[in-house]
């Protein structure tokens, strides 16, 4: 059996987060030791967040294609508000918007809550591959290789037809595998057979320890999760999995928009450190910005579409690069021509889609 799959530069973290260890973000409590890192406002109402480990805990479900194959996957959001209370799930109700889309997959659910899903399934036996490019400038990577790879049919969002045709969001975690294949309760995962964001999984338990992402929102510290994505580079830099069929959620106005910075300041110890060139230097995580959320409201989804933002030579040369934490801000500094859109003009869509419930806010 594989423990672990091999890359180029070990992943593990936020949008992207590089290196044997994680250190945490400038400026962070961690490097008090007195201190002490708190969830100050958890959205994520399914599960148990640890942020000594940097996981959060959530209940393994057990499914199985409607041919016979086992589903192993977590439930998260949910766009009906009094199943998201009986269930104990975050309430997403932009998910509605995507009931009717192609890629969203359709399944019964039993008085028991057990899924029967009609299709979709995931290669997890790939081995991750990552290759920075050449300094300076690491970003776009070189070669990159997603470790778990969705069908024609996958994707993480689901419509129940027995059941109002309320859409879960529900990521799987590995697929056509028995309990004792991925039951790694201390640990160690064998990647090759469940999602690489997974710290530990015990079936008998009916528990997953998911890996915590890094990043802000509205100038706070957030903590999000990662699940899948609709571009192989970007689902390889967040250590998810590969789900090309799910693009069309973009076109649905189920997203809300994160930004992520290309270049900015490098330094594992500069404090206003922040970007993919960073990150896949091994410096810590990207430590991308969730544009305008403050609170889960009517307009809250877990789908985001990301935006890249590449500060200019201008403002490089004049030192104005510096740690962004806020929406508002990094758009302020669109308008003014400080960041452009690698692709030439203002900061924009760049297509990609990732899946990323917010799991909550912290003090550092």
């Amino acid at each position: 059996m594989k423990p672990s799959k091999t890359f180029s530069r070990c992943i593990c973290g936020s949008m992207i987060i590089l290196g044997a260890s994680f250190s945490a973000p400038q400026g962070s409590l961690a490097a008090n030791p007195a201190a002490e890192k708190k969830i100050t406002k958890q959205f994520l109402t399914s599960g148990q967040v640890d942020l000594v480990r940097e996981v959060v805990t959530l209940p393994l479900h057990r499914g199985r294609l409607s041919s016979g194959e086992t589903v192993w996957f977590v439930l998260t959001d949910v766009s009906d508000f009094a199943t998201s209370k009986k269930m104990g799930l975050t309430w997403a109700p932009s998910l509605a918007k995507a009931q009717d889309l192609t890629s969203t997959r359709v399944a019964e659910m039993d008085d028991s809550s057990n899924f029967t899903f009609k299709s979709g399934r995931i290669d997890f036996s790939p081995p991750q591959t990552l290759v920075a490019g050449e300094a300076p400038n690491f970003f776009p990577p070189k070669t990159a290789r997603a470790g778990s790879v969705g069908d024609a049919h996958y994707s993480p969002l689901v419509r129940v037809t027995n059941n109002k045709d309320i859409v879960f969001n529900a990521p799987v975690i590995a697929f056509n595998v028995g309990p004792e294949k991925i039951s790694f309760c201390n640990g160690s995962p064998d990647y090759s057979v469940v999602t690489d964001s997974v710290a530990s999984i015990c079936p008998d338990k009916g528990t997953v320890d998911l890996k915590l992402r890094f990043g802000f929102a509205n100038g706070r510290h957030l903590r999000y999760l990662s699940f899948d994505a609709n571009s192989e580079e970007t689902a390889t830099l967040e250590s998810s999995t590969f789900a090309p069929a799910e693009s069309d959620i973009l076109q649905s106005g189920a997203t809300e928009v994160i930004y992520t910075i290309v270049n900015g300041k490098m330094g594992a110890k500069d404090p206003n450190r922040q970007g993919l060139d960073s990150a896949l230097n091994g410096e810590g995580p990207s430590l991308d910005v969730l544009a305008h959320f403050t609170e889960i409201s009517a307009g809250y989804s877990p789908m985001w579409d990301v935006r890249l933002a590449e500060w200019t030579k201008d403002a490089i040369s004049k030192d104005q690069r510096k740690l962004i934490t806020d929406g508002d801000d990094l758009e302020a500094k669109s308008a003014s021509g400080l960041l452009v859109s690698p692709a030439g003009g203002a900061v924009k869509t760049t297509g990609n889609l990732v899946n990323c419930p917010v799991v909550g806010f912290t003090n550092e």
